[in-house]
């Protein structure tokens, strides 16, 4: 792993771990393996690492969620081919899942920066949802209402059986969980 991929593993694990206020630069360098003038070789500002940080793990989700994605498959097994890669990963990945929700909201990634590095996300999903509006197989609400029904949704059980291992009396299967998201939003 080179300096940059160490400078942008340290990071992540530490704004996962503490937050992004809570992640100077200082302790970013010390847990790369390096002073803090190194990081700024690479990254002109916090800033620019933070933003570089999310598209590379935005980048990453939508590789893992587009494993086996077949466009020229039907609706209702492309949404459960991606919302299924969606939540496997979120499931393996908990301290990456806790990162894209910190910096999903974060201020010091602006709206416009925000949008290009979720667009590889995004992009199969609004295609997805409006073909399946077209053929109404999906219900006519707009993408954000219906991703955040689903997506959401399995976000928050990731979140929950990680944070509360044993909450469920008995393990949900995964297919289960992506059925109640198709059926929240066919039509």
């Amino acid at each position: 792993m080179d300096k940059r991929q160490q400078i942008l593993a340290a990071t992540a694990e530490l704004i996962a771990e503490h937050g992004l206020q809570s992640c100077p630069m200082s302790m970013v360098a010390k847990h790369a393996g390096c002073g803090a003038g190194t990081i700024y070789r690479y990254f002109e500002t916090k800033e620019e690492l933070v933003r570089e940080l999310f598209a590379e793990v935005a980048a990453d989700v939508a590789e893992a969620c587009l494993k086996d994605y077949d466009k020229n498959a039907g609706i209702k097994q492309r949404f459960f081919v991606y919302w299924g890669n969606f939540y496997h990963w979120m499931r393996e990945n908990p301290q990456t899942r806790a990162l894209m929700e910190q910096l999903g909201s974060s201020p010091a990634i602006c709206e416009n920066h925000r949008q290009v590095s979720l667009q590889c996300l995004q992009g199969p999903v609004q295609e997805l949802l409006e073909e399946g509006r077209k053929e109404q197989l999906i219900k006519n609400l707009p993408d954000e209402v219906l991703a955040t029904m689903t997506l959401g949704a399995l976000m928050t059980m990731c979140r929950k059986q990680h944070l509360t291992p044993g909450t469920f009396k008995t393990e949900v299967n995964a297919n289960d969980l992506i059925t109640l998201c198709w059926d929240a939003i066919k039509a």
